[in-house]
């Protein structure tokens, strides 16, 4: 057999690597073509995702524009006030709605947020629901993106616990502390509902922020007993209804606390009260009224304190009354009641005192008290003004009675004594507090809704992911 040309033979083998060749080139297109794709498809979904992300930060602008405009409503004459331009209230059920349009995301990419509010006016008590969609779409085409997120909101207040203290709460002798409800229906024009032990509730907290609670050997708490980390819960009994057995469930050491500054409002309607000319009843008929919030404002002077029996919306009914008295040298008397003295916040007015002066109610003494305890603890709220290391006092004795709110970080509050009838209602809040003798405190868990002058927080936020959710929030969109 003759053999092939070596020529022959070098053809073949260049053919065979050619064909090689071309085999591994497709291979490699193939696998860049794939590479190119799946680098194409992350791509798209980490644009996907990124605006996703940006479509979160969409919703959070409209939820924090809707809380800013709640933010102004204790600021504002009417309601309507709060919420400017670009917001539509809806006369019928009082919800408000807003679009903030044409939001540009760049790179071709806008963004749209719709924003629905269920109260423009929800009070001091309402809890209104905001609910925001975020809209992005992509000018070169593909699926728009959504995200709905719904918050609930209620006033701040400072008073959701009963003895909070900066420092120590301290008990000696066989001191009570309970709760009830003055305001039952969460309706404060119906009638309050006074203390009785039939109604006692065990919801009342004692808090100390840093140091310690000393129970003494009989006090009792129908709620809760908190400290910090670092704090010690020693002595008495922490229990719930129906019994005076220590419950170890109910004492815990995480209890931590703000104590925001109280700033004092600077009305521009203001009436002076000097010392030696302080009325007997608030407000008279020749008193000015700050037409901004309805209130009647007063500044007392230096020397100018309560002493004698007074009233507040005695003659001239459902009247708030703010007193200033931060002018009073170190330890000067803001009320020093005694005897049968007495200030009392009448029925459907408010008293609410900013002041760095010390308190004092003994002997048979009430401040925004009665003998049946029909006054809400809600219609007085004293604001203690003083700055550290200023320390102000506050004292409750004998069969003293006192009714009323009280914010007071720099003031030591003590409440001795006791007497037959002596007690304090409401909610303390101090640098420390102490409790001496038959003292009882009752907590009302009403001022838990006590939010006026305070922000709106929120008490619960949830992303709608659900079909069925989303349908639901859809009809409440402009």
């Amino acid at each position: 057999m003759p053999r092939r040309p070596f020529y022959a033979q070098r053809r073949r083998q260049r053919g065979s690597v050619l064909i090689v060749a071309l085999i591994l080139s497709a291979i490699i297109a193939l696998s860049l073509g794939s590479y190119i794709r799946l680098a194409l498809t992350s791509l798209t979904l980490a644009d996907r995702s990124f605006y996703q992300n940006a479509a979160v930060n969409l919703t959070e602008v409209g939820l924090e524009e809707a809380m800013y405009c709640y933010n102004q409503l204790d600021d504002v004459a009417a309601p309507a006030d709060a919420w400017g331009a670009g917001w539509n209230i809806d006369a019928s059920n009082g919800s408000v709605r807003r679009i903030f349009s044409s939001i540009s995301l760049g790179a071709g990419v806008s963004g749209q947020v719709r924003v629905y509010c269920s109260q423009h006016n929800p009070g001091t008590t309402g809890t209104p629901v905001v609910l925001a969609k975020a809209t992005v779409t992509f000018e070169r085409g593909g699926a728009t993106l959504s995200k709905y997120m719904e918050v609930t909101l209620r006033k701040r207040s400072l008073f959701v616990n009963g003895l909070v203290a900066k420092d120590s709460i301290t008990w000696v002798g066989h001191p009570n502390a309970d709760s009830w409800r003055s305001d039952h229906d969460n309706d404060p024009a119906t009638a309050a509902v006074p203390y009785d032990v039939s109604i006692r509730g065990a919801n009342c907290t004692v808090g100390a922020a840093t140091g310690n609670i000393s129970l003494g050997a009989g006090g009792n708490v129908y709620g809760y007993a908190k400290a910090s980390a670092t704090g010690t819960i020693s002595g008495g009994s922490v229990h719930g209804l129906g019994t005076t057995t220590n419950d170890p469930t109910r004492i815990s050491n995480d209890f931590s606390a703000n104590f925001p500054a109280i700033t004092t409002p600077s009305p521009t309607t203001i009436n002076v009260v000097a010392s030696g000319s302080v009325p007997t009843e608030f407000p008279l008929a020749t008193h000015a009224i700050n037409i901004a919030d309805g209130k009647y404002y007063y500044n007392f002077g230096p020397g100018a304190n309560i002493k004698d029996t007074t009233a507040i919306g005695n003659t001239v009914p459902n009247k708030n009354v703010v007193i200033i008295m931060n002018n009073l040298p170190a330890g000067g008397p803001a009320f020093s009641l005694s005897g049968s003295e007495k200030l009392t916040v009448k029925n459907g007015s408010t008293l609410t005192l900013y002041t760095t002066g010390d308190i004092s109610v003994t002997g048979n003494a009430m401040l925004n008290g009665t003998t049946a305890g029909g006054n809400p603890p809600s219609s007085l709220v004293i604001y203690g003004t003083a700055s550290a290391p200023s320390v102000q006092d506050i004292k409750v004795g004998g069969n003293g009675q006192l009714y009323a709110a009280i914010y007071a970080p720099n003031a030591n509050v003590e409440m001795k004594g006791g007497g037959s009838s002596g007690m304090v209602l409401g909610s303390v809040v101090a640098k420390s507090i102490t409790m001496n003798g038959g003292t009882d405190f009752h907590y009302d868990e009403s001022l838990a809704n006590l939010g006026t002058g305070n922000p709106f927080g929120i008490v619960k936020w949830r992303e709608l992911q659900s079909k069925e959710d989303r349908d639901l929030a859809e009809p409440n969109f402009p």
